[in-house]
């Protein structure tokens, strides 16, 4: 089952982000708005757990329900483009690695091309494949900043 191999290596990948990219973000600038610990740890546990509810949908219904299969597609592709966009480019643009840049481009990018293009790629739609990948964009985007705000709340700053 390489759909939870691919649960691995975001889990790390979100480990990765969680430990160094708090700190990061003091000197990202555009590149990522800056966050203290609770709000950013927050923010990337539900990120998280909603990447683990999505992959246990794939999981059990996605074969037979079309918006579960291409919306998981879309989260996996949308972890790809993560790697380079904004991981790589940053660490290239700031000269300073940027936290989650390995793990993205050595575990996220080659598991998830596997899964969507050599696991699923005969049985693909490439449309709703784009669509799926926009829709989750989009909704992991306008996200952040509500969660990071709620972390900030939630949770006491350590």
């Amino acid at each position: 089952m390489y759909e939870l191999l691919f649960l691995m290596a975001f889990t790390l990948h979100n480990i990765e982000e969680g430990i160094w990219l708090p700190k990061w973000s003091k000197y990202a600038g555009k590149y990522h708005p800056q966050v203290a610990k609770n709000e950013f740890h927050f923010a990337v546990m539900v990120i998280t757990l909603l990447g683990y509810i999505l992959t246990f949908l794939f999981l059990v219904v996605g074969n037979s329900n079309e918006i579960i299969r291409y919306l998981y597609l879309g989260f996996l592709l949308m972890m790809c483009f993560n790697a380079f966009f904004p991981h790589l480019l940053a660490t290239i643009v700031l000269k300073k690695y940027s936290p989650g840049t390995l793990t993205g481009i050595l575990l996220n990018l080659p598991i998830g091309l596997f899964i969507i293009f050599g696991k699923y790629g005969e049985s693909l739609e490439l449309n709703r494949l784009i669509i799926g990948f926009i829709v989750i964009t989009i909704i992991s985007l306008i996200s952040l900043r509500p969660l990071f705000k709620l972390g900030k709340r939630l949770i006491d700053e350590y």
